[in-house]
């Protein structure tokens, strides 16, 4: 094929304005590789989507042109591996042998020194060799020759640093920040604080409210000691994800249902909620959950239109039938199959429940800590998500450069959410290690909280979050519980690193946190449908969702890579109290928003594919130095949380 001319990529390009070294790049990427200007465009389309979660605001630079050709680079070489290891697929076949050597450990061993010459035997000396995962012993030191752990012939264990690596160690966007919110706060220095943080985990449940149904029995108890809170005795007790049964599942439904049905009846003062599968000639309010026609058999065959949606009831209010909604004359909605609403509208011949407005869903009411005057002190915090390292090796370089700026600026807590040890990374799915998941996070995590854990003040705290993703992790549905003490010590998790929940509702000073590190605004994104919705921004309108509907993952049916959301565990899914702080991690953009004195925050991931990522500082000022600069309120006037909190998205 004809190498594509500079007039060919600019006009498959369009208004995406190319300069002359990426121009370049682009032409030598459809030389190598043999493709035409339409074809690069498509690898660059499907770039942008995988690595940076469709950011319009990329733009093809030679840099990113460079990790184009890298990452087809590693496709090209792994088709020739599976080719050559006679993969299925593969056109080549060995012959049969008619008689076959038997080696034992020993004549393999010195089969294999044999083939090696004494040069090739110092080259395997040197450092390089030892930067392939399967070189190193689980204490982190090099193994001797004779180790089953050595593989002499194995082609990577001469590598040197990806290409990916060289390329983050000499990136120039290293502490940019992407996004900010109440930035004029910045002027305002915190003052020094060396007090220990005041952390109080909420409780799952209420006091007074229904338990969880199913089997539940206690678990090893929980690495949260000293200042973090007592509500996590429960969350460690064992999810037998497996024993659901559908009369569980249910009933859940039907709780969430009734429980809105009662805020609404008090928020709107209605005396009588009706059933939506009835006719009524005259206007009627009823609540209930939205559905697509085609999502119940969990394979989601029909993406979710405005002519597919069924509204169905509890039995209380309808016996749990379902009915079609039409939503042609709503003014205003947003809405995804699993969502809890309140729709006003008629249904004039008993077949379809025709929606004249949604009504706006009663909101949580705050604790009672936040609701005391002066009781928010001031703190600083980092938030940040995996993925920790690249995805061609194992080397965390990401994570190194983010403890190295969390010991640099000592904030008062510093919340670290998985995946530590991704299910995802292509190394482990493509089976390019020897090293188990234990292994990798002890010699590779561990280390680094150690280092962080000895780099920070004392009475500054560590939280590790767990994710559905991680390999280290004993429970891959959600909610989890938080890391058991024997399991965190057999992953050599230094003393003074606290485990939470997942998801997590805590208050630190006075602020409250709401954290869930499972990718539900992905989940729901994909199947929500809109039309001049109240909060137009796309991304904050996801977080709001969780808010507004009280649980952390209200979608449902979930989809099939998310399908262990536990019915059983319902109520640790709840959102117990209105947070000042919404921590959602997802793979869409990074974002920070404030809506209703509700900060939403992504903070995105710390590594994507082959470029680094993002994470998020918080401060939190005082309240009574910021009424005295502003002189906006008065000295009896309480100052809401997130009128003194600034968070800022920066580049790792």
């Amino acid at each position: 094929m004809a190498v594509p001319k500079e007039t060919d990529l600019h006009k498959e390009f369009g208004n995406i304005k190319l300069e002359a070294d990426a121009v370049l790049e682009g032409m030598s990427i459809c030389q190598t590789f043999d493709l035409s200007a339409s074809d690069l465009f498509i690898r660059w389309q499907a770039f942008v989507i995988n690595q940076h979660g469709g950011d319009a605001g990329i733009k093809p630079t030679r840099e990113r042109l460079l990790e184009v050709r890298s990452l087809m680079q590693l496709e090209l070489e792994r088709k020739s591996s599976q080719r050559r290891s006679g993969a299925p697929g593969s056109a080549t076949k060995l012959p049969r042998l008619k008689e076959r050597a038997h080696y034992d450990k020993s004549s393999v061993g010195a089969l294999l020194q044999g083939l090696v010459s004494g040069s090739q035997c110092e080259t395997m000396k040197t450092p390089q060799s030892a930067n392939r995962v399967g070189l190193l012993k689980g204490d982190g030191a090099l193994a001797p020759r004779g180790s089953p752990m050595f593989l002499p012939m194995t082609p990577s264990a001469f590598a040197e640093p990806s290409p990916s690596a060289i390329r983050y160690s000499k990136r120039k966007n290293m502490g940019y920040t992407e996004e900010t919110l109440n930035p004029s706060l910045s002027s305002f220095k915190l003052p020094d604080i060396r007090k220990p943080l005041c952390i109080i985990e909420q409780d799952r449940l209420p006091v007074g409210s229904e338990a969880a149904s199913g089997d539940e029995s206690d678990d090893d108890a929980p690495r949260n000691k000293g200042s973090a809170s007592t509500g996590s005795q429960s969350a460690a007790k064992r999810m037998r994800y497996m024993f659901e049964k559908t009369a569980t599942r249910t009933e859940t439904v039907n709780k969430r249902i009734e429980r809105m049905a009662i805020d609404v009846k008090t928020k709107y003062n209605i005396e009588t909620l009706a059933n939506p599968t009835y006719p009524h000639q005259n206007t009627v309010t009823a609540v209930g959950r939205i559905l697509n026609v085609n999502s119940e058999d969990g394979q989601a065959v029909t993406p979710m239109s405005s002519g597919s949606l069924y509204l169905e009831t509890s039995r209380r209010l309808g016996n749990g039938r379902r009915i079609p909604l039409d939503v042609h004359s709503a003014p205003s909605f947003a809405l995804f199959p699993g969502q809890i609403v309140a729709v006003e509208g008629k249904n004039l011949k008993g077949s379809e429940f025709s929606a004249l407005n949604f009504h706006q869903l009663p909101r949580l009411p705050y604790s009672p800590d936040e609701c005391r005057d002066g009781a928010v002190e001031p703190f600083s915090a980092i938030v940040a998500c995996g993925p920790y390292t690249l995805a061609d090796n194992f080397d965390y370089e990401p994570l190194f450069d983010l403890v190295n700026k969390a010991i640099e600026e000592s904030p008062c807590a510093i919340f670290l959410l998985g995946p530590f040890v991704s299910e995802s990374h292509p190394m482990l799915k493509d089976g390019q290690t020897d090293m188990l998941p234990e292994d990798i996070f002890r010699t590779k995590i561990s280390t680094q909280l150690t280092r962080l854990r000895e780099g920070l003040p004392s009475t500054s705290s560590v939280f590790l979050v767990p994710s559905t993703d991680d390999l280290c992790c004993p429970y891959v549905s959600f909610p989890q519980p938080p890391l058991s003490h024997s399991l965190a010590m057999h992953l050599g998790v230094p003393e003074g690193v606290l485990s939470l929940s997942n998801p997590a509702q805590l208050s630190v000073n006075g602020v409250n946190f709401a954290i869930s590190n499972i990718d539900v605004l992905f989940h729901i994104v994909k199947e929500e449908i809109s039309r001049l919705p109240a909060l137009s921004s796309c991304l904050p309108r996801l977080a709001w969702h969780l808010i507004e509907q009280q649980h952390f993952y209200p979608l449902s049916p979930p989809p099939v890579e998310c399908a262990g959301i536990l019915a059983s565990h319902d109520s640790r899914l709840r959102v117990q109290a209105m947070p000042d702080i919404l921590i959602t991690p997802s793979r869409l953009k990074q974002f920070v928003h404030l809506h209703e004195k509700t900060i939403l925050l992504n903070p995105g991931y710390s590594s994507r594919g082959l470029s680094g990522g993002t994470f998020a500082k918080i401060y939190v000022h005082p309240p009574d130095d910021l009424r005295s600069k502003t002189m906006m309120l008065s000295d009896t006037e309480r100052v809401p949380p997130t009128d003194c909190t600034s968070v800022e998205i920066v580049r790792i």
